[in-house]
C-alpha cells in the first residue's frame, strides 16, 4: 500500500516564512548543505516534507524542573 506524501514545494521565501527566518538565512543554509533543497535551473525550492523534517530533527526539548 503506498502512502501519499505532500510533494508540495515551496520558493526561497515561502520557506524562509515557514520557518520563521530570513530569506536570507535560509539561503545561507543551503550554500552551507544544513537544509535539503531542489535546484531547478537558477531557482531554489523547498519540499515541504524537508522543511518539516528539518524542524523536528532541529528541536529543543524544555528541561523540567
Amino acid at each position: 500500500m503506498e502512502t501519499k506524501t505532500d510533494s508540495r514545494k515551496l520558493d526561497l521565501t515561502q520557506g524562509a516564512s515557514m520557518l520563521g527566518v530570513s530569506p536570507h538565512t535560509l539561503r545561507a543554509w543551503t550554500r552551507e548543505r544544513r537544509i535539503p533543497f531542489h535546484r531547478c535551473g537558477r531557482r531554489i525550492v523547498f519540499a515541504v516534507t524537508d522543511l518539516e523534517r528539518f524542524l523536528a530533527d532541529n528541536r529543543v526539548e524544555a528541561v523540567k524542573r
